[in-house]
């Protein structure tokens, strides 16, 4: 979905949707044939798994042959839910050992090209400050520039504006997605370096698909709704 060796920074609302399109981003990649290493900081593999699940996508399968890697940056070593087919951080608060468990994952499906998504980077200023988390996603991208793409979440209102200001300065692309009062989702792409994008607000939803095998499929719309044409104009 986005060029190969780009780092993609997703800002978007808590409720946007953000980890169903993490999970739709490794099934479309599994889907067609490539490896994915997808580290979970928010939630646990099993969502993850049941998730991409509902995209048509049997994770389980491709973790048994190694085109898809999953990290548990969220679950505490000591934890007796602690999932034996991911891979564990043995220090959630630790940036180095975070970046070392992604490129052993990286390693482990085969090298590159790999694509690698991360959901998200916002725990991890719980630990940190922007100093750090900046230099630490600066290491992700230079690593996924030679790997394949990457995708990386925050969530707006969690975070301040200059933490994702620096994010965003750093990476290749910048990905929005916003949730309005009535519950509707849209999403457009601000920036994508290199690409001449009009930065329009549309309308995107997770609906089922036409077959079982398909599962569920996202769906962009091609007009702007009135929500999305207001958010513009503020944002």
């Amino acid at each position: 979905m986005f060029p190969e060796s780009y780092a993609v920074l997703v800002v978007g609302d808590p409720g946007a949707g953000m980890f169903e399109f993490c999970c739709y981003l490794g099934a479309t990649y599994l889907k067609a044939g490539g490896k994915v290493v997808f580290l979970e900081a928010n939630t646990s593999p099993h969502r993850v798994r049941k998730q991409m699940l509902e995209f048509g996508v049997d994770a389980t399968e491709h973790e048994e042959d190694r085109s898809l890697m999953l990290i548990d940056a969220r679950t505490l070593p000591s934890a007796q839910d602690r999932d034996p087919s991911a891979l564990g951080v043995g220090d959630v608060s630790s940036l180095s050992e975070i970046f070392e468990v992604v490129t052993g994952g990286i390693e482990k499906v085969g090298g590159k090209p790999v694509s690698t998504i991360i959901d998200s980077l916002t725990p991890l200023y719980m630990h940190h400050d922007s100093s750090a988390m900046g230099q630490f996603f600066r290491d992700l991208t230079t690593m996924a520039r030679y790997n394949g793409p990457m995708t990386a979440v925050v969530h707006k209102g969690i975070l301040d504006e200059d933490q994702i200001a620096l994010l965003a300065s750093i990476a290749d692309g910048l990905l929005e997605m916003v949730v309005d009062e009535n519950f509707r989702r849209f999403v457009r792409i601000k920036h994508l370096k290199g690409t001449k994008v009009t930065p329009k607000w549309v309308p995107f939803e997770f609906e089922r698909g036409e077959t079982e095998r398909e599962g569920t499929v996202l769906i962009w719309s091609h007009h702007s709704g009135k929500r999305a044409e207001s958010e513009e104009s503020e944002m």
